[in-house]
């Protein structure tokens, strides 16, 4: 006789795990499927008269998934990936009895228990990734709400903007101290590895969203600002003194001092 737990119903025969949440038992193979409450992706297996196995809930899975094979046709040895898999054998005997080794336990069954017993490991078996799914995306939704979580979204892009505020301060400050050249430079490299090599979490949303404003945004802006004529020339004469800084550095005003005394005032 086989069972699987109802709305009311006991698991007859097993005892409870402290700290983990029944799912199902087969009364024919003598197991019971738990689930830990602290890790919802750990099955706790009990057999009766054993110690209590834990595995990852996808070990079992494939359990299932290879008894299945094995009413299928597919006669083959189980193989998983886990470091340390569970222990489990098929033969067919004669008079279509079966021999099922799972861990310690061997249990002989006729043709209609096995299938029974079968359709009873598949039905826990979606009754427990049920469970495992609905878990981790109650966790994840919990995680994401979080201080921590947040912090760890948008740290990165809090910290990517100030680094990138203090590479402007220093672009602005080569006009004093072009010796902060090779600081420039290697704080404007590392934002644009961070950006485009590493592409934090936050990096498809903002990338657009930058582009879009200098396509778009920025024209706009420029085009709504009204400048007085004395600012613009104020602005063209420093950015005529920034590229002279830039290209000849301190010798930059000796050349224009040269070339305002060599000119002739009008």
């Amino acid at each position: 006789m086989v069972k699987i737990d109802g709305k009311c119903a006991l698991p007859g025969g097993f005892d409870f795990i402290p700290g983990a949440t029944y799912v199902g038992d087969s009364r024919a193979l003598g197991l019971a499927v738990f689930l830990d409450q602290d890790d919802s992706s750990r099955v706790l297996l009990r057999f009766r008269n054993q110690k209590t196995r834990r595995v990852d809930y996808r070990e079992f899975s494939r359990v299932v998934s290879f008894i299945e094979n094995f009413s299928s046709g597919e006669n083959t040895i189980y193989e998983s990936p886990s470091p340390n898999p569970l222990k489990i054998s098929i033969v067919l005997l004669e008079n279509s009895r079966i021999l099922l080794r799972l861990e310690d336990s061997s249990t002989v069954l006729l043709s209609l228990e096995f299938f029974q017993t079968l359709n009873i490991l598949v039905a826990i078996n979606k009754k427990m990734e049920a469970i495992v799914h609905r878990n981790l995306e109650r966790k994840a939704f919990l995680q994401a709400g979080s201080l921590s979580e947040q912090f760890k979204n948008w740290g990165g892009l809090l910290t990517f903007s100030l680094l990138a505020v203090l590479d402007f301060l220093l672009l602005i400050s080569l006009l004093i101290w072009p010796d902060l050249y090779i600081h420039w430079l290697v704080m404007t490299l590392f934002l644009a590895f961070w950006l485009l090599i590493f592409k934090p979490a936050w990096s498809p949303s903002i990338l657009p969203a930058i582009k879009g404003y200098l396509d778009d945004g920025l024209l706009a802006d420029l085009s709504e600002i009204r400048f007085p004529r004395r600012g613009v020339e104020i602005f063209l004469i420093i950015l005529v003194l920034a590229a002279f800084y830039f290209f000849f550095g301190n010798d930059a005003a000796n050349f224009i001092t040269k070339h305002y005394r060599g000119s002739s005032l009008p």
